[in-house]
């Protein structure tokens, strides 16, 4: 008896099987039937950025509630200098109205990266707080692909919980390439990986880098939006 046709016969099968899963998750669209974006909820775009909103922003931005908590405290570390920064935003009003305020196509938390965050030998981090005497557009943000990781993340029908955080930490680690392919752990099919917590165990420092960025791109959004402030 010969086992062969029995073998080629099973990975027939297996290879049926695994197509029909596969084409089950695709999702076909057809000209003139994509999504209309024109009804997603962009919901970056409705948040109020005040002292007592932090922690639920931050929330929706993608945070667990102990990350939300830790972001929140860690704007008392410039709040003292609140006068500076106000100062500061007030010199630069002409070109920071378009990165602080609600008028533009990307809301704050991806428009601010190009400003807190810098590029040294490849690496990127956010810009120490207390050295700040200046905000400047970086030189890695022209050839940025956040608003491409705004449309995918945030724009999307299926929206994810931690769509902002997994988008901004991309950005934070130089991966906006892999996140846009969906590389684990931005991958949701059905053999990938995605989340924080992921994310966490295979680049351990984005949990302080996001804390940083998060807490003074928030800072300078309230400061920006104060009935004295930039976009009043």
């Amino acid at each position: 008896m010969t086992w062969r046709p029995w073998i080629v016969g099973g990975a027939l099968i297996v290879a049926l099987l695994v197509n029909g899963l596969l084409l089950v998750q695709e999702e076909i669209i057809f000209p003139n039937q994509g999504p209309d974006t024109s009804r997603i909820d962009e919901r970056l775009k409705t948040l109020q950025y005040l002292a007592a909103q932090r922690r639920a922003n931050f929330q929706k931005m993608g945070m667990n509630f102990e990350m939300a908590e830790a972001a929140a405290n860690a704007v008392s570390r410039f709040q003292g200098e609140q006068r500076r920064y106000e100062a500061l935003l007030d010199e630069q009003a002409a070109e920071l109205v378009d990165v602080f305020c609600p008028r533009s196509r990307l809301p704050q938390p991806y428009l601010a990266l190009g400003y807190l965050v810098t590029e040294e030998n490849g690496v990127r981090s956010v810009v120490e707080p207390r050295r700040l005497a200046r905000l400047v557009r970086q030189p890695w943000w022209e050839a940025s692909l956040v608003p491409a990781l705004y449309d995918q993340f945030e724009r999307a029908e299926d929206r994810k919980e931690e769509a902002t955080l997994m988008a901004i930490s991309a950005t934070l680690l130089d991966r906006e390439a892999d996140a846009l392919r969906g590389v684990r752990p931005w991958s949701i099919g059905m053999f990938g990986g995605w989340g924080f917590a992921l994310l966490q165990r295979k680049e351990p420092r984005i949990e302080s880098l996001a804390i940083d960025y998060f807490a003074l791109m928030h800072f300078l959004t309230e400061l920006a939006n104060t009935p004295e402030g930039i976009c009043s």
